[in-house]
């Protein structure tokens, strides 16, 4: 009987410690399942159906996915006809209406309907576009319908009619505080707010183009991607996540570590939330997560 025990003993010892058996402490966040494979993921963005739009840069491709991961359209490819790409950035479907796309290398914001079919696009060098933006980085479309631009180039962001003409910019040396230095990203609330993502902090503007706040500095570097709802902002970098009040409080951060992953997954890049899930978008795939 020693002998056993010595023996179940020694078994114990040689099985390798994991991230299942050094603590007790259950994991943050578990993975319930992923799809998609990427060369280089940008951007993300869920519809009011749950149809999941999906930006890899690097293949300059946009991919439209159901919940379950099954790939309903696609659009893009290298070039500069209407639906190419250049290093595509930045995606907004939330409203269900448009796709609207931030075509960085090639200058432009493009319009498609939700089965990723040309509509229109506003080039930066556009007379209706004046004044005129550069390598846009990102996109948003407000509850009111008002598009907004992140102009990479000058560090701004433009207020677009319809993708006709630009009829306010903000966010320049004119906003204080509220002025953008190393913008990265948009995101817009239900509550007529306008986040722009910087990459050390948050800067909310009203959808008028008036600095409100900011909040996030000394907390987090290198931001890659956020997203917002009624119950807060969610602030992505490579290998956390950042869980902020709508007051822009500090609720909770979440690293990699503390994560139960299926597999590698590369850095993190962008999140979006449904009632039933948490998205965070990576570099070659798309996780999700229990939306507790």
């Amino acid at each position: 009987m020693r002998m056993l025990l010595a023996i179940f003993t020694a078994l114990l010892c040689a099985v390798p410690i994991t991230a299942h058996t050094q603590s007790h402490t259950p994991a943050a966040l578990v993975e319930e399942y992923r799809f998609g494979d990427f060369t280089d993921a940008e951007a993300l963005s869920v519809d009011q159906f749950n149809n999941v739009y999906i930006v890899d840069g690097s293949t300059a491709l946009v991919q439209k996915f159901d919940m379950r991961g099954s790939r309903l359209a696609e659009v893009g490819g290298p070039g500069w006809d209407d639906t190419q790409f250049d290093r595509p950035t930045g995606i907004d479907a939330r409203l269900g209406i448009a796709v609207y796309v931030a075509d960085y290398g090639n200058n432009r914001v493009s319009r498609f309907d939700r089965g990723l079919r040309f509509m229109a696009s506003l080039s930066g060098e556009d007379d209706a576009s004046d004044p005129g933006f550069g390598y846009p980085l990102d996109v948003a479309n407000s509850s009111l319908e008002q598009l907004f631009v992140l102009d990479g180039e000058n560090n701004r962001v433009l207020a677009l009619n319809n993708l006709r003409s630009v009829s306010r910019v903000f966010g320049g040396i004119e906003a204080g505080e509220g002025r953008l230095t190393e913008p990265v990203a948009l995101a817009a609330d239900e509550n007529k707010h306008l986040y722009v993502l910087e990459s050390h902090r948050v800067v909310v503007f009203d959808l008028f183009g008036n600095f409100l706040f900011h909040f996030g500095s000394d907390q987090f570097t290198d931001a890659q991607g956020i997203t917002v709802t009624k119950n807060g902002i969610l602030v992505v970098t490579p290998d956390t996540l950042h869980f902020y009040s709508a007051r822009g409080e500090l609720r909770r951060s979440i690293a990699k570590e503390q994560m139960v992953l299926a597999g590698a997954c590369g850095e993190f890049r962008d999140a979006a939330y449904t009632l039933p899930f948490l998205l965070i978008l990576t570099q070659q795939t798309c996780i999700l997560f229990p939306n507790n």
